[in-house]
C-alpha cells in the first residue's frame, strides 16, 4: 500500500471511533482531504462561468469573504451585492464547494445575503453576531458567522425539490428529535456532545427550501448560545427561501433506511463466518449512518482466524466505475451489465486488502473491503487470507436491495 493511499485511509471518517484498522477508512474522504489541500487557479471561462476567490469561513475560520466580481464589461454602477463563492477548500458544509459559480448562482448569492442581513437574529441579550454572507457552494449556498464568545453558527440552504424529510440519525453522545412545525414543515434537531456541544437543526420547508443551521464551539465548549427554538426560527425565516432550483438530490440518510439495509445484507456472509463487534465502536454486520452514507465496519471470525470487512454506500451520483491508473486494479463485470473494479494491495507487513468498487442501478456508490488484518494494530495477521473472497465481494455487490 503506497504512503499516499495509507495516508488517505488513516484520515477518512475521522469522526468515527477508532477501530484499529487502516483499510476501513473510505477513499472518497481521502480524496476530499486532497481537495482541501489545493486551491484552484482563478479563471473566467468563455461560457461565462465566474471563479472568485473567497476567504474560507469554515467553522473554525473568519466569517467574511471577498465578494465575487460579476462577469461581463465593467459597469459604472455596482450592484447592491455581487454575490460570493466559497473556495473549493472549504469543508464545513454538506456539499464539497465547486469553487466556481454561474451568473445566476452569484445573483442568488447576492439576493440571499441581502435578505439574510435583514433578518433580526434571535440572540440573547448581550450577544452579538459577526457579518453574514451566503456564498455559492454547489447548487447550494452557505456561510458562517461568529457569536460573542467562542460559538459559531453555520447556515446551509438549497432547493428541497422532491426530497422528503429525513429521519433521525443517532450515535453515541447524540440526541435526536423530529418536530412537525405549524406551517407543515418538518424540523430535525440533533445534539451531539463529545469534545464540544454541536447542535444541528435541519428543516424541510413547505416553500421548497431545505435549510440546515448548526451551532458549535471550540474544543471543550459545552455552553450553547442559541436554543432549539432560536435555531428553528433562523432555519424557517422567510429570508432564507431559495428561488433558484437545482438538480434533484438523494434523500437524507437515516436510521430507518439503515435498518432496512441490515435486512438486505443479513445473510450475505459465508457459512461459518461470525462477527466480533468491539463495544461502542462496532455494530457487527449492521449498517450505521456515517459521513453522509451507510457503513458496516467489523471484525469477521471463522476457523482460520480474524479478519476485517467494510461495506460503504454513498449517495447516488453520476460517473463511471474505472480503475484509472490505480495499481493492482482489474475491471470486472456484475449482473445486469454493471461494471466494477477489484483492487488487491499488500502492505509491507504482509497484510492483504481486497477492495471492490461498484455502482447500484440508481447510482449508489458501493465500496466493499476485506483484509486479513486482525484489527488489533497495524499490519497484524492471524489468518492466511482475507475472510471474504472475490466471489463473496461480488455476491454482496450484486444484492438487489443494496442501494440508496
Amino acid at each position: 500500500m503506497s504512503d499516499e493511499v495509507r495516508d488517505m485511509i488513516r484520515s477518512a471518517l475521522a469522526d468515527e471511533p477508532a477501530l484499529g484498522l487502516e483499510f476501513d477508512q473510505v477513499v472518497a474522504d481521502g480524496r476530499r482531504r486532497r481537495t482541501r489541500q489545493r486551491v484552484g487557479a482563478l479563471t473566467v471561462t468563455a461560457a461565462g462561468i465566474v471563479t472568485v476567490v473567497a476567504a474560507a469561513a469554515t467553522l473554525s475560520g473568519l466569517p467574511d469573504r471577498t465578494p465575487a466580481q460579476p462577469a461581463g464589461p465593467a459597469s459604472t454602477a455596482a450592484p447592491a451585492n455581487p454575490g460570493c463563492v466559497l473556495p473549493a477548500s472549504a469543508d464545513s458544509y454538506p456539499d464539497q464547494p465547486r469553487g466556481t459559480a454561474s451568473p445566476a448562482e452569484l445573483s442568488e448569492s447576492g439576493r440571499l445575503t441581502e435578505a439574510f442581513r435583514q433578518l433580526a437574529l434571535p440572540l440573547p441579550a448581550g450577544v452579538e453576531a459577526s457579518p453574514r454572507q451566503l456564498c455559492v457552494i454547489r447548487d447550494s449556498w452557505g456561510g458562517s458567522f461568529t457569536l460573542t464568545g467562542d460559538r459559531t453558527v453555520s447556515v446551509y440552504l438549497r432547493s428541497r425539490g422532491d426530497r422528503p424529510p429525513g429521519g433521525c440519525v443517532t450515535h453515541q453522545d447524540t440526541e435526536c428529535s423530529i418536530r412537525a412545525l405549524p406551517d407543515g414543515s418538518t424540523a430535525r434537531v440533533t445534539v451531539t456532545s463529545p469534545a464540544a456541544t454541536q447542535v444541528d437543526v435541519d428543516v424541510w420547508r413547505v416553500d421548497g427550501t431545505y435549510v440546515r443551521v448548526l451551532e458549535i464551539g471550540g474544543h471543550g465548549s459545552k455552553k450553547r448560545v442559541l436554543g432549539d427554538d432560536a435555531l428553528i426560527t433562523i432555519a424557517t425565516a422567510p429570508q432564507l427561501k431559495v428561488d433558484l432550483s437545482g438538480p434533484a438530490v438523494p434523500s437524507a440518510p437515516s436510521d430507518r433506511r439503515a435498518a432496512e439495509l441490515d435486512a438486505v445484507i443479513a445473510t450475505a456472509l459465508p457459512a461459518g463466518m461470525t462477527t466480533k463487534p468491539a463495544p461502542g465502536a462496532d455494530r457487527g454486520w449492521r449498517f450505521q449512518v456515517s459521513q453522509g452514507g451507510y457503513k458496516i465496519s467489523t471484525t469477521l471470525v471463522d476457523a482460520q482466524g480474524k479478519g476485517r470487512a467494510l461495506v460503504y454506500l454513498e449517495p447516488p451520483a453520476e460517473g463511471a466505475v474505472t480503475c484509472g491508473d490505480q495499481p493492482g486494479c482489474e475491471p470486472i463485470d456484475l449482473d445486469g451489465g454493471r461494471k466494477a473494479t477489484l483492487t488487491t494491495t499488500r502492505s509491507p507487513g504482509g497484510v492483504t486488502v481486497l477492495a471492490l468498487g461498484a455502482k447500484a442501478a440508481d447510482g449508489t456508490s458501493i465500496t466493499i473491503r476485506t483484509s486479513d488484518d486482525a484489527g488489533t494494530g497495524a499490519d497484524t495477521r492471524t489468518r492466511p487470507t482475507p475472510p471474504l473472497s472475490k466471489t463473496d465481494l461480488v455476491r454482496i455487490a450484486e444484492l438487489p436491495g443494496l442501494h440508496w
